[in-house]
């Protein structure tokens, strides 16, 4: 667990700043009450918290009890809470708007994923919200992080690892980038989608180092299995820390992920 919390740390750490860029984009009320539904350790939820100021309300809800305890250690202001996003413990038209970061991923529980179908944990959302009130489900959707290495990169994204949870044969619509669909069937109005966009530029400190190196990890760990043997070395010479060729030594290193953010409001009582 140490050791999971140490990447979480490095990657929220990596992120912040973009986030921070979304979340002060979207208007969210002085003194609001809100739910960060899949909090993880609580990271978003303290910059949401600071968002809306100490005169606001944040729940923190995740399913893991190690996260929650950690979320509640970091974090004597904001409420937390172990539950499952699929069934709510709030009472109807709760809370303001509900925050959902990397969590609404449509796919087998093997994989992690909440449910294969959105449609019940965005009803719960929509539940547990008052009218008028806001939804926002965010993901990573993009990253560039090989530059100079197009070829290899495109193949490295083709496979299984970097598409989880989406699978060969799975209906488009349960795809994330599909998900103003789902809004729509759970009856949302005004939905936008924006996709925002973080540059990683040269010369990196060391946290961005640690994070990409658990990025090239994590995006790409199974990718042994869809590749050719010379394709794969090639990828292990550019990420391997060691290496003479590793990629984040390239002082004009350039790349950039994005987040996509989906919104919605429930309809105002006539």
């Amino acid at each position: 667990m140490e050791n999971e919390i140490s990447i979480y740390n490095c990657l929220n750490e990596f992120r912040k700043p973009l986030l921070l860029e979304i979340i002060n984009s979207l208007g969210l009320p002085p003194g609001s009450k809100g739910l960060d539904a899949g909090c993880g350790m609580g990271e978003i939820t303290k910059l949401l918290y600071e968002n809306v100021g100490k005169s606001g309300k944040l729940t923190g809800l995740d399913f893991s009890e190690d996260m929650i305890q950690y979320a509640k250690n970091k974090n004597k202001n904001i409420k937390f809470i172990e539950g499952d996003v699929n069934s709510l413990a709030f009472a109807d038209n709760f809370f303001d708007w509900v925050w959902s970061c990397d969590t609404v991923w449509s796919g087998s529980k093997e994989l992690g994923c909440p449910s294969d179908n959105p449609s019940q944990i965005i009803n719960e959302y929509c539940r547990v919200v008052k009218p008028g009130g806001s939804i926002i489900l965010l993901f990573w959707s993009s990253q560039k992080l090989l530059p100079g290495y197009s070829l290899l990169e495109s193949k490295l994204n083709s496979t299984s690892s970097a598409n989880a949870p989406f699978t060969s044969g799975m209906d488009p619509k349960f795809h994330v980038l599909n998900m103003k669909y789902w809004l729509e069937k759970s009856g949302l109005e005004d939905i936008k989608a924006k996709t925002f966009l973080y540059d990683i530029n040269a010369p990196l400190n060391q946290n961005d180092r640690k994070a990409l190196k658990f990025l090239f990890d994590m995006l790409w760990y199974a990718g042994k299995t869809d590749l050719n043997e010379v394709d794969w070395k090639h990828y292990l010479k550019l990420t391997d820390i060691s290496s003479k060729d590793f990629i984040l030594n390239n002082p004009y290193y350039c790349g950039f992920y994005t987040y996509t953010v989906f919104t919605g409001k429930l309809k105002e009582n006539e």
